[in-house]
């Protein structure tokens, strides 16, 4: 079934991201609070996406359009996973580890996943935009604050 195919390729992705949050933890212990934020929002999402009665409801999106397609996941998988390969084998810079942070909370898995989670706990279509929009900006605003916070980034 394609919809099982998405949903678990959304799963690995969730483990994949908590994967670098947890290396970024370790690697940055300053920051450990922010990091272990983001580690344990993605173990939320994972449980979410794995629990069978929480799949069931895929059926209120209001439209088949928003799932991502599985070429996609595939790439949004390997990226993340010649991340984690990166990572390992390289020195990372603090810049360098929320600006990958950012691009993998930008990918299309996440935005999945994050639509996915809001719709748990929507009632109706347009309570369900406003929480989907508000879930994927969350991570966002957290990575980027926090760039702006280091010197990283500017307000423009």
């Amino acid at each position: 079934m394609e919809l099982l195919k998405i949903i678990n390729g959304c799963i690995e992705m969730e483990q994949a991201v908590a994967s670098v949050y947890g290396i970024f933890m370790q690697l940055f212990p300053d920051e450990k609070p922010f990091w272990e934020d983001l580690f344990n929002d993605e173990l939320q999402h994972q449980a979410l996406l794995s629990d069978p009665v929480n799949i069931q409801l895929i059926d209120l999106l209001p439209t088949e359009d928003i799932l991502p397609k599985m070429e996609f996941i595939q790439n949004s998988l390997v990226f993340a996973n010649n991340t984690i390969r990166q990572i390992k084998s390289g020195t990372v810079t603090l810049e360098k580890a929320l600006k990958t942070a950012l691009r993998l909370e930008e990918s299309m898995v996440e935005i999945f996943a994050n639509e996915f989670t809001a719709n748990l706990l929507a009632t109706d279509y347009r309570t369900l935009t406003e929480k989907i929009l508000m879930a994927e900006r969350i991570h966002i605003d957290k990575i980027e604050d926090m760039l702006i916070k280091k010197g990283f980034m500017q307000l423009s």
